[in-house]
């Protein structure tokens, strides 16, 4: 699938976060809860549209998908993903996390992702993308925080 990446706006947000189903936006919001998309909207404006990067993949004409980097701390940035349920296991998120931690300022980091052990899909995305091997960094309920080390040549 060929998607372009642009900077999130609210509206590219907001027309993701209405094609995407409750289960889809508890798995992103790692909630053992289903979430509607006008309560995401709502509540979680500083998640979806914040960080260092909020990147919204497009194709066809729509909105495809989000990443989004908040540096935790020098170093180490987390990563949260969010795909359209009509477009997940099309390349999406793979597409705009590797072109994403690509680019030269994220050589060397630390890339952790929060996830539930249940969300299977994202689990495999963990284990299918290209930029290096996860390592289990953190375990509380309900939650498990996998740790990527971009290398200092990051694969697009």
């Amino acid at each position: 699938m060929t998607a372009c990446h642009l900077p999130a706006t609210p509206a590219a947000v907001a027309a993701l976060v209405r094609s995407c189903s409750p289960e889809s936006l508890g798995e992103r919001f790692a909630s053992p809860h289903r979430l509607a998309p006008e309560d995401v909207l709502d509540r979680y404006p500083r998640y979806l549209l914040g960080g260092a990067v909020a990147v919204a993949a497009w194709t066809d004409g729509r909105v495809a998908g989000l990443l989004n980097l908040a540096v935790v701390r020098p170093g180490v940035v987390d990563v949260a993903l969010l795909v359209a349920d009509d477009l997940q296991r099309r390349g999406v998120a793979t597409g705009l996390f590797a072109t994403t931690l690509a680019d030269p300022r994220w050589q060397g980091w630390t890339v952790e992702a929060t996830i539930r052990p249940e969300n299977r899909a994202g689990l495999g995305f963990l284990r299918a993308q290209r930029l290096g091997r996860p390592r289990l960094a953190g375990m509380s309920v309900g939650q498990l925080t996998y740790a990527i080390e971009v290398p200092t040549t990051a694969v697009a």
